[in-house]
């Protein structure tokens, strides 16, 4: 049976720098911090989810994306993809990044700005740790999680990801005319919103409007 280990430190108020690569930790510093931390619970490969991070063959990768028990990962110090088989029932070892709330600023020069808004502590954290269509869904002051790998706390933190809130609300800029009709009459039409997100949105709501948008899907949920 094939397993899969994740290890990750404790999340520290570390500010992120450009000029100081958090993976200037030797492997054989860092392979002695797992070792002193280890802890976790199996679960099925079918629970996996994306942004854990997974020990495959001694390397550290960032699980990209699962499909059935197939997990595509990312190599955290080479940036290496690649794509891991399991059979269905086979079993890995987890333990879950530890989320950490922060304020989102603004982003510049390809990177996402965020501050702790308990301590005031910034944050810089590559945009591609979101997808474009994430990216777009940010907005100033949004409260947002940022989860990070760091297993020495005398050395700067890894991005993995940043979880934005279920739902946030938008305003509509321009609508267009209708564009369909459900099976109980609601006759929806195509709007675009602030952040220049196109979705569909009821007849009645109208341009200026504020509406509440999954984040995840880009859909419409309802009139703010």
């Amino acid at each position: 049976m094939q397993a899969a280990r994740i290890r990750m430190g404790a999340l520290t108020r570390l500010s992120l720098s450009t000029t100081r690569s958090p993976l200037s930790v030797s492997r054989a510093s860092l392979t002695q911090i797992w070792t002193q931390q280890e802890r976790g619970y199996k679960t099925s490969v079918l629970e996996v989810r994306k942004s854990y991070v997974v020990e495959l063959g001694g390397k550290l990768s960032v699980v990209l994306k699962r499909e059935s028990s197939v997990l595509e990962v990312q190599d955290l110090f080479s940036g290496t993809k690649h794509t891991h088989r399991f059979r269905s029932d086979d079993m890995v070892e987890v333990t879950e990044l530890i989320g950490h709330k922060c304020q989102f600023l603004y982003k510049a020069e390809g990177q996402l700005h965020l501050m702790d808004p308990d301590n005031f502590e910034m944050y810089e954290v590559p945009e591609n740790v979101l997808e474009e269509k994430q990216i777009q869904m940010l907005l100033p002051d949004m409260l947002v999680q940022l989860s990070m790998f760091q297993p020495d706390p005398e050395q700067p933190g890894k991005p993995i990801s940043i979880k934005l809130p279920a739902h946030a609300p938008y305003v509509v800029r321009e609508t267009h005319p209708s564009a369909a009709q459900a099976n109980k009459g609601t006759v929806f039409k195509n709007a675009e919103l602030d952040n220049a997100i196109k979705v569909q949105v009821p007849d009645f709501v109208n341009v200026g409007d504020k509406v509440i948008v999954d984040t995840d899907t880009g859909k419409y949920v309802k009139r703010a």
